[in-house]
């Protein structure tokens, strides 16, 4: 009796392997149209908050660049002492403010108003940064020592030498030396010069140049008591 045959021979494993994956794929395609009607209005709601986010970071960083540019315009437009005071006050805090309060305590102090020149001063030193904040600290402290202030000038001094990463300490030391010589303190004027002296650099070299002026002027030594 002859072998009866399957008219549908099976198919051969690769092909076997290929209608398996069109299978799962037509699967996966199901499971997501599945998913998405499911979940549709939170996927959309998800990419527009995110969109949204994207959008307003962007924004307010230009926002704030326009507003940087705006202050800036500001300061530039000021081109005279009320105008100028006027935008230093609104803009308490911006170092632009500082640098305008630093400019009127500089025109204060050179008309004599040595009171005025000490507040603005002050208020420099607040909002600026940097160089800027140090030499308004000085600035304050000689205002305050020509308006007959010494005590109030040399706590500020003090504050620039115990402040490491100031700029001017070694400016700061030379006018503490110069107080103590007119209050006849010599032995404190000699410690601020030699410690001056000890940090040399290209920085520090024009004020050592007048601390060795000022050194000249003081008067010797006193002799050490023989036992």
């Amino acid at each position: 009796m002859a072998r009866t045959t399957d008219s549908k021979p099976n198919p051969k494993s690769d092909e076997r392997k290929i209608v398996a994956a069109v299978t799962s794929g037509a699967d996966l395609e199901d499971q997501l149209a599945i998913i998405w009607e499911k979940n549709k209005t939170l996927i959309v709601y998800s990419i527009v908050g995110i969109f949204a986010v994207f959008g307003i970071y962007h924004l307010s960083a230009f926002m704030i660049e326009r507003g940087k540019i705006a202050v800036q315009e500001d300061y530039a437009a000021a081109d005279d002492s009320a105008s100028k005071l006027a935008f230093a006050e609104s803009e308490s805090g911006n170092p632009l403010s500082g640098f305008a309060y630093k400019e009127l305590a500089a025109e204060a102090y050179d008309s004599g108003d040595y009171a005025k020149a000490a507040e603005y001063f002050e208020n420099a030193a607040k909002s600026a940064k940097d160089a800027i904040k140090d030499a308004a600290m000085i600035g304050q402290a000689m205002s305050l020592i020509q308006s007959g202030q010494p005590a109030e000038a040399k706590a500020i001094l003090q504050s620039i030498v115990a402040n490491e990463s100031a700029g001017n300490i070694a400016e700061a030391r030379y006018r503490l030396a110069a107080l103590a010589v007119e209050e006849g303190n010599f032995e404190q004027a000699r410690t601020l010069i030699t410690d001056l002296q000890a940090n040399f650099s290209q920085e520090t070299f024009y004020w050592i140049q007048k601390a060795v002026a000022l050194q000249s002027k003081l008067p010797p030594e006193p002799a050490p008591e023989s036992l």
